[in-house]
């Protein structure tokens, strides 16, 4: 599909193809979102859905992988006797000090969000210092994704706190280039994870860093 739709968009001049570029288009997004949810019942197969779709979006062709069909795919590739008792603070502290200022940064711009709306509704003079301050906590907890994105967890368990977070705020905001960087992140720690799972050791290849 991707090499029809150079083929096609390197003829110039020709404005009769355009239909069929866009159906093209139409049919590659399609296709995309397939492959997000596809079954991928062995490790072997998800690690090719993985490569796959931390192409797609790097290319922006899709905006949401990580579904809850999709962690519980890798969570079930990667499963081992036990994980369930891991705690994620003794595991990897530093990675869970970053997930709880995430969990608390969401909740104190919820309380916020609610004050700006009090203030509109009321029509107080705080309403600009209320929105000042709301903007300063979107960029804090912008911040602070980003620095779960770049964190490398060696668990599992990690790997599910980082699709937690994920889950979490997709529901609060869906528009901020940290969670795509976080998506990326999470692809590029279980692709590292199930590599070791595999082979009893850990890859020769450094991790791509993300951000």
């Amino acid at each position: 599909m991707t090499w029809r739709l150079k083929h096609i968009e390197a003829v110039q001049g020709h404005s009769h193809q355009t239909d069929d570029i866009d159906a093209l288009w139409r049919k590659r997004a399609e296709l995309a979102r397939r492959i997000v949810d596809a079954a991928a019942p062995t490790i072997q197969e998800l690690l090719l859905k993985v490569a796959m779709t931390a192409s797609l979006l790097s290319e922006g062709e899709v905006g949401v992988v990580l579904t809850p069909q999709y962690m519980e795919e890798c969570a079930r590739a990667l499963a081992q006797d036990g994980d369930g008792e891991q705690c994620l603070r003794a595991l990897e502290p530093e990675l869970w000090a970053l997930c709880q200022r995430v969990q608390e940064q969401t909740a104190a711009i919820e309380a916020r969000w609610d004050c700006v709306e009090q203030s509109e509704e009321a029509g107080r003079l705080d309403e600009l210092r209320d929105g000042s301050s709301l903007s300063m906590a979107w960029a804090e907890l912008h911040e602070s994704v980003w620095s779960v994105a770049r964190y490398e967890t060696m668990t599992t368990v990690g790997l599910r706190a980082k699709g937690k977070i994920f889950s979490d705020l997709l529901d609060f905001f869906n528009a901020m280039d940290c969670l795509f960087a976080l998506q990326d992140s999470y692809l590029r720690d279980f692709d590292y994870l199930a590599y070791r799972r595999l082979h009893g050791r850990d890859s020769p290849m450094p991790r791509r860093s993300v951000g």
